[in-house]
């Protein structure tokens, strides 16, 4: 791809972002056309993560296999997580619903998912030390 074609629409976000946030500060736009700008921001950045690396790895299918690895075990550590989360309902004192059954599992299994991550994480560390001390 062309940098040099990035650079120019990277200079023009941020000019046409900065000229916004001037104009809403003087008080000339308000904060409507400011929150679509952000939306369209994000719009721009959500499809260029999609987009970006997926033609990156149809031009170099040998390093995509390593990046399918990853994903798939990420997956995997998601699923477990799903399949260990309990379903509770949580009610607070006065008897108010503070998670249903879907959002009481769906936020255990990301605690779980993060539990696991880091126990990996500090695993690889831990070997990757060992490893230097024998080698």
């Amino acid at each position: 791809m062309d940098t040099k074609l990035f650079k120019i629409i990277l200079a023009a976000l941020v000019g046409l972002s900065a000229i916004l946030s001037v104009l809403f500060m003087v008080d000339l736009i308000g904060e409507g056309l400011l929150i679509m700008w952000c939306y369209i921001l994000i719009g721009i950045a959500t499809v260029s993560a999609i987009v970006f690396p997926i033609l990156t790895m149809a031009q170099n299918p040998k390093k995509a296999k390593n990046a399918l690895i990853g994903v798939v075990a990420l997956l995997v550590i998601c699923g477990l997580g799903y399949a260990f989360a309990g379903n509770e309902i949580h009610v607070d004192i006065d008897g108010i619903t503070l998670a249903d059954e879907g959002s009481s599992q769906k936020s255990e299994a990301g605690l779980i998912a993060f539990y696991i991550l880091v126990v990996v994480a500090i695993g690889s560390i831990v070997f990757a030390e060992v490893s230097k001390m024998f080698k």
